[in-house]
């Protein structure tokens, strides 16, 4: 080994390290928000998580697991910890890659000051790399996109070392990455066609536009054979043979897949042979590519495994070849028009049959129904509008300024393609990594919220408005980043210079960048209003530029050569390139990449299981309110007594059938239909039909009726079918007031206060198959066990029950309670005190807020709903006359949770507490917090008045809200004679009245 390799080799183990160190001081020690929950809960006992999975994630999690030594609270620590090791693992095979390309240009033995920048370049492209926003956030964390990423850093660092050996054997090792990428995520596929250009150029004597073309197409054909035929086929063909060995032949469950696998793997032995014996080598090698692409794929073994295990977690319950072909396919999430399909304005006018689906029998396989694709009256090419959700065409129709009755064209489909999908949802993200970032806010469209800067104000006020007096919710958050376009800048001359001296690799890492980020974009084809960033789905494609970003040092240094000081050049340039992206990426990232501490997740899933009696039913739903509570609950074995039902999953039988036995210390849920009345493909969706009644229906007798099958409760269609509906909408469930004191769920002192029967309207157009089981819930609990509802989610979640829930916590409990008509508060008002001040002063722990450097949106989130919590408990013990709890609560509230204003609707709950403080006669922290919050209120009121009136007038909700903030704060302070205070605030309302209202 030479001296250029040895120092290479070292320097690349200094990055892991330096890597290392940076994401592992910079983690998260405990469970984050997103999926992050469910991936620890998952491979800690190895089970089935959401579709797709990622079974060699898991695997690898569990072994990091282990570290924990038998102590569950070490465990998401530890998993964490496992993609520190991934993400420095990435950047060190990224330095050898830059290294890699850069020694292509010296044609002779490199000469110190060669060797020094070829080093200097991959130093620099590998650690801007370290510190870009997107992998650094990933890297901290339990996720997937951090082993993703590497897989393709080991994949693109492959084909060059292929092409520097000309050894065969790397192309064999790339298909068991390929193949074990699988099992974590599918983007590492994506850097296929960028392998196949290093092979075509290193093969080819001349290379053209042709052959270019040529190879790119082959490419597609590897990824579509890759995509399509390795991960779903070979699963379908697996469950075909199945089928005909279980229904036709009488043999067990799993025989025909076996034998197919047998089959396979017999052929693709043969075809080895063969081509060995008769020299076939092309053959030969795409058939030891093709086996070991599926070595690699056979970590799905452990998805049908741990399905037939019945684990605690075992989501879609693909135990058997069916199950598995619909795991892989995302069937629950959907189909997405790409080429060819409806525009957001179409009605459906038919529905097609594609397929027949089929489940798992007791003895054989059974039909669930054909799957069918629905079809529309209006079809446009390349479709970017598509989604008929009444929020996603309104905003269709804002951003590009359609008219009610305007159908949108195919241009209108380009421009929304081009300004939104492109611009808005990959562009943006790009430049957040290597020109500057706003605020960690997410960005819907506006000009305040999660854009990206430069941070010279002159070139943003040209996007964003007057950059001059940037109010607190912008230069205070963690997340303004002001890389003032550099690392940009230095990776366009990377980029200029590697294209005039290697024209093969600039394209090669060009299509790595492409088919990374823009090509994703395209097949995606994302609806608008996302519930997150989406950002991670293209580091790939920063990836990629991270390579030109080191490829600067050489354009600096070249451009220095007229010093005639080649030492001198050198060192300016690493310098330069060291200072203009690793160091300002570094600095400026660090707070918002900062959870060193950050224990919100934690603290937030323990409090809302708190929030419930002993026993509870939760029922809740999406990723932030599930995905923790699952993890406290299967790992730290916290509050076990609790069962969380997901409302979304419910709508799939093996979930219900999970919901029927018991788990941990939770009791079987009281679901009496058996499995035939809701197994897939039965009661799908119930439709409502106006059978004319003017009573409630006692909610027992409308579920015999639902789940009948006699034909005398089905309703006849036009073909001659029977087909179950739901005849009213008016619900009725009779209450044992008896039975609800004998259960602790009312005291006895309020036994005068149930209600003999709850009433109340399904407000929906027929009965999902989730709502049935919800439904079958109610009627047979019988008080049993408390029932609670999560917070905070749209309104037919709660099918109807809002006059009887009431706040105990973070959820709300139904109770049978008589209501007053007379009360006009919503349920997010009413509170069952008592219960909820326990809960509050005894049994929750706030002190995290405190202790966390960084809080990320989510957590911040969780602050705000803390607070709209404590401060309607307040009110309302107030009301009650119950003012020394009131005044505990207020006490306890302001020394735990944050007060910080991190937007003007945190001025609300600032507000509602100066509210309630007034009330409790607390003057001096009324005072204070009120000149704190009028103060907030003027400088981002100021800001909007620096904007032209074109833009601040698109301020109006903040404008409107701060308007009210004031004139209701003016009140209080008159009402309570601060007379300095009041004269102050009526002096800033009417500055800013004269300014907004004309």
């Amino acid at each position: 080994m030479n001296r250029y390799q040895k120092i290479n080799n070292f320097t690349g183990f200094v990055l892991f390290l330096i890597a290392g160190l940076t994401y592992w001081l910079t983690m998260e020690p405990t469970v984050s928000f997103w999926d992050c929950g469910e991936f620890i809960t998952a491979a800690d006992k190895l089970q089935v998580g959401h579709q797709p999975g990622a079974p060699l994630f898991l695997m690898i999690g569990k072994l990091f697991s282990l570290l924990a030594m038998g102590d569950a609270a070490k465990v998401a620590y530890w998993i964490n910890f496992s993609s520190v090791v991934f993400s420095a693992a990435t950047v060190m095979f990224l330095y050898w890659t830059i290294t890699l390309i850069a020694s292509k240009l010296y044609k002779q033995e490199k000469t110190t000051i060669d060797m020094f920048t070829v080093i200097a370049t991959g130093v620099v492209g590998a650690l801007a790399f370290t510190f870009s926003d997107t992998f650094w956030f990933s890297a901290v964390e339990s996720e997937v996109y951090s082993l993703s990423i590497l897989f393709t850093a080991i994949v693109f660092w492959a084909v060059f070392k292929w092409e520097h050996k000309m050894d065969d054997r790397w192309l064999v090792f790339i298909a068991f990455i390929v193949g074990l990428s699988i099992g974590v995520h599918l983007l590492s596929l994506l850097a296929i066609p960028a392998v196949v250009l290093v092979y075509y150029f290193r093969k080819t004597a001349k290379a053209t536009p042709l052959g270019i073309m040529k190879a790119l197409a082959i490419a597609g054909l590897i990824w579509v054979t890759v995509q399509f035929v390795v991960i779903q086929y070979t699963v379908l063909f697996a469950a075909k043979f199945d089928l005909f060995f279980v229904n036709t032949l009488g043999l067990g469950f799993g025989y025909g897949a076996f034998l197919f696998i047998i089959l396979l793997a017999s052929a693709i032995s043969y075809v080895i042979y063969y081509s060995a014996k008769h020299r076939k080598y092309h053959l030969n090698l795409s058939m030891i590519c093709l086996a070991f692409v599926l070595f690699g794929f056979s970590s799905y073994f452990l998805i049908i495994i741990r399905a037939d295990a019945k684990t605690s977690l075992n989501l879609s319950n693909p135990d058997n070849p069916f199950g598995l072909y619909a795991y892989l396919g995302r069937t629950n999430y959907g189909e997405t028009p790409l080429l060819y399909g409806q525009t957001f304005d179409a009605k459906q006018i038919d529905a097609k049959d594609t397929y027949m689906r089929y489940r798992k029998g007791k003895e054989k396989y059974e039909t669930a129904g054909e799957a069918f694709k629905v079809e529309y009256d209006k079809n446009i090419l390349f479709p970017r509008m598509y989604s008929t959700r009444p929020d996603h065409v309104s905003f269709y129709k804002q951003w590009l300024n359609l008219g009610d009755n305007e159908s949108p064209t195919f241009a209108n489909n380009l421009e929304f393609f081009s300004s939104y999908q492109m611009g808005f949802m990959y562009w943006r993200y790009f430049l957040w990594n290597f020109s500057g970032r706003q605020n960690d806010n997410q960005g819907q469209g506006n000009r305040t919220e999660g854009n990206w800067i430069t941070g010279i104000k002159s070139l943003d006020a040209v996007r964003l408005g007057n950059q001059d007096k940037l109010p607190a919710s912008i230069i205070d958050n963690e997340g303004y980043n002001r890389f003032y376009g550099l690392p940009l800048i230095l990776g366009i001359a990377g980029l200029i210079f590697l294209y005039r001296r290697n024209r093969n690799d600039t394209l090669v890492i060009a299509t790595l960048f492409l088919f990374t980020g823009l090509a994703i974009i395209v097949y995606l084809n994302q609806d608008p209003r996302q519930v997150r960033e989406r950002d991670y789905a293209y580091v790939g494609s920063f990836y990629a530029f991270a390579i030109f970003i080191g490829f600067g040092v050489f354009a600096i240094k070249e451009w220095l050569s007229r010093l005639n000081a080649p030492k001198l050049s050198l060192v300016t340039a690493a310098l330069a390139g060291l200072l203009f992206a690793p160091a300002i990426m570094g600095v400026q990232g660090w707070r918002d990449h900062d959870r060193s501490g950050k224990t919100t997740a934690l603290d937030w899933a323990k409090n809302y299981l708190n929030s419930c009696a002993k026993n509870a039913i939760l029922f809740v739903t999406a990723d932030n309110d599930t995905f923790p509570l699952w993890y406290v609950q299967e790992v730290e074995g916290f509050r076990t007594d609790i069962r969380v039902v997901n409302i979304q999953y419910l709508s799939d039988d093996a979930y219900i059938n999970q919901m029927k036995k018991a788990l941990h210390q939770s009791a079987p849920l009281p679901i009496t239909m058996p499995e035939q009345k809701y197994v897939n493909g039965t009661r799908d969706f119930i439709h409502y039909f106006d059978y004319g009644f003017t009573d409630s229906v006692e909610l027992k007798d409308l579920l015999a009726v639902i789940t009948s099958d006699d034909k005398e409760d089905k309703l006849q269609l036009n073909d001659g079918s029977f087909e179950n509906f739901l005849p009213t909408r008016k619900f009725k469930l009779t209450v044992d007031a008896d039975q609800v004191v004998r259960t602790n769920t009312i005291p006895v002192k309020d036994k005068a206060k149930i209600a003999d029967q709850m009433e109340w309207t399904y407000d929906k157009n027929g009965i999902v198959k989730s709502d049935l089981a919800l439904l079958d819930i109610l009627a047979n609990n019988n008080w049993k066990r408390p029932v609670y509802f999560e917070t905070n989610v749209p309104d037919d979640t709660y099918i109807g029950l809002d006059k009887y829930l009431y706040l105990e916590g973070f959820a709300l409990r139904l109770l049978p309670l008589k209501t007053d008509p007379n009360d006009k508060r919503d349920k997010m008002e009413k509170t069952n005190s008592d219960a909820m001040y326990t809960n509050l002063m005894q049994k929750f722990d706030l002190t995290g807020f405190k202790k966390a450097k960084y809080l990320d949106p989510e957590s911040r989130r969780v602050v705000r709903g803390t607070w709209e919590i404590s401060n309607t408990l307040a009110d309302n013990l107030i009301m009650e006359g119950k003012n020394t709890k009131a005044a505990s609560l207020m006490v306890k509230s302001m020394k735990d949770i944050p007060m910080t204003n991190y937007s003007i609707d945190d001025t609300v709950n600032r507000f509602r507490t100066i509210q309630n403080l007034y009330r409790l006669n607390d003057i001096k922290n009324a005072n204070t917090l009120t000149a704190s919050t009028i103060g907030y209120i003027d400088q981002e009121m100021n800001y909007i008045i620096s904007l032209d009136p074109a833009r601040y007038l698109q301020h109006g909700r903040e404008i409107q809200l701060s308007l009210s903030i004031l004139n209701e704060l003016e009140k209080l302070t008159a009402e309570k004679s601060q007379t300095s205070l009041n004269q102050q605030i009526r002096e800033q309302y009417k500055r800013l009245e004269s300014k907004f209202i004309s």
